[in-house]
């Protein structure tokens, strides 16, 4: 069996139609799962994405966090949380989940026995009624109604018009406009104005829909945004203060163009935290406000606490230590013992010559990120060292593989035996675990041997190993 090709990312940049597709396959509407919001924010939430088994997998950095990952969009969403699973653990990265509707969450949190699940109000999405908004109907809106009203006797000549290119200068015309009496204190405000050009200009390629509130034929606002499934996504909209009632009139010209009977709904964006643009989006009065959750998943290594010591009939198996290094760095660059152990530390040192301390750091630095736990064995006799266990490769579903080397003058006579078997119990009764998994090479009939009499399963092979389990 040939080793498993790891997925591979590439980051998304202007050409978002790439991921277009997938994206009005979601089923999770909010603002961030859409080609408006991956073009004009890509230089502020860097976007990797890859492919697998036609399945959509997103992975984001940004000020609040890195390599987070959307849910998978398409049609084998299991196989592709998997490879987020099994990339992370290559990678030695938090597995992280972004912008998880609470539905999911739900799921992911079912799916990990171990999961933090956060949200920040601020950038939950406003979610509207479509048909509502087309009128502002009812007595909860009546403030809209009255301000649409108002707007209409004293711009009696005003207009909205669906956007078209020719539109570019005025558009241009208006946004100089705006600008002078804009407030840009609220985050993203600027960000977003400065890309706006670009935006509009790519508005059609992207399959965005626009349009621009006019009075005397003179832009005095505009709104772009696009459908994906039932869901009208609001993106942008600005208007010039000066003309009152402009934004309610705006906001219900938009939807009266661009929410067809296939729109169930209006999503009008986040509201970053900035208190009047908060007020502004509860007092359209909306359906639901959309929590956006990370979702945080531990490994095992959460329920493991040092210090971990236990002992057997002959030995003592404790955390290795400072006082274990001379013994650590005699074990690690013994030729001998490491040709069958899975790693040189002369891929990583080079020509340069290893050092205890070099040894020690390294062990230190598995440990502290819950990578790898090393465990010095000793004879409980004479309290001399003899052998080491590891728990590494350390998973997200309550599993972990362990590993044993012992110097050469102590193999043969069952401590790698009766240590592991200690270990293996300790694992299941105060860890909790329900998987441990083993590997060995397949010249290496000592340990196969023991891996076998340990209880394990063989559960796969490839050219140099054979791969082992052990279900509880």
């Amino acid at each position: 069996m040939q080793k498993r090709k790891m997925i591979e990312f590439k980051p998304l940049k202007k050409d978002v139609l790439i991921i277009k597709d997938f994206i009005e396959k979601s089923e999770i509407a909010f603002c961030d799962i859409t080609l408006g919001a991956k073009y004009i924010w890509r230089d502020d939430f860097k976007i990797d994405y890859a492919i697998f088994n036609d399945t959509l997998i997103l992975k984001e950095s940004c000020r609040d966090y890195q390599n987070a990952f959307y849910y998978p969009i398409g049609k084998d969403i299991s196989g592709a949380l998997l490879e987020i699973e099994n990339y992370c653990i290559e990678q030695n990265q938090p597995l992280l989940y972004c912008c998880i509707d609470n539905e999911r969450a739900v799921e992911l949190s079912n799916r990990y026995p171990f999961v933090k699940i956060t949200n920040d109000r601020d950038w939950s999405d406003y979610i509207y009624d479509a048909e509502k908004f087309k009128t502002y109907s009812g007595k909860k809106l009546s403030g809209q109604r009255n301000h649409v009203n108002k707007f209409k006797r004293l711009y009696p000549n005003y207009a909205f018009e669906v956007y078209n290119e020719k539109d570019l200068p005025a558009i241009r015309e208006f946004l100089r406009d705006f600008e002078r009496g804009a407030d840009f204190s609220a985050w993203g405000a600027l960000e977003e104005f400065n890309k706006l050009i670009d935006y509009i200009e790519n508005a059609k390629k992207l399959n965005q829909v626009g349009g621009l509130l006019k009075v005397d034929g003179k832009v005095i606002g505009l709104s772009f945004g696009e459908v994906v499934n039932d869901t009208l996504i609001v993106h942008v909209e600005k208007a010039l203060y000066s003309y009152e009632g402009a934004y309610p009139t705006l906001a219900q010209c938009f939807a009266n163009a661009f929410a067809d009977k296939t729109v169930k709904y209006i999503n009008r964006e986040e509201d970053c935290g900035d208190m009047g643009l908060r007020i502004s989006k509860l007092q359209y009065k909306p359906l639901e406000i959309k929590q956006k959750n990370v979702v945080q998943v531990f490994t095992t290594a959460k329920n493991i606490t040092p210090p971990i010591e236990f002992e057997t009939e002959r030995l003592v198996v404790k955390d290795t230590q400072l006082d274990d290094d001379e013994f650590y760095y005699r074990l690690s660059i013994d030729d001998e013992i490491n040709k069958l152990w899975g790693y040189d530390y002369r891929e990583d040192l080079g020509d340069n010559a290893p050092t205890k301390e070099y040894f020690s750091a390294f062990r230190e630095n598995l440990a502290k990120s819950g990578e790898e736990f090393s465990l010095t064995v000793f004879l409980k006799s004479t309290g001399e060292r003899i052998g080491e266990l590891v728990v590494w490769n350390i998973g997200f579903y309550n599993d972990v593989e362990i590993g044993f080397r012992f110097l050469p003058a102590h193999q043969g006579k069952g401590y790698a035996y009766e240590s592991a078997s200690a270990l293996i119990k300790y694992l299941k009764e105060k860890v909790g675990v329900k998987k441990i998994k083993d590997r060995a090479f397949k010249e290496n009939a000592p340990s196969n041997k023991l891996i076998n009499k340990l209880g394990f399963t063989l559960i796969r092979e490839d050219d140099k190993k054979y791969y082992y389990e052990m279900n509880f």
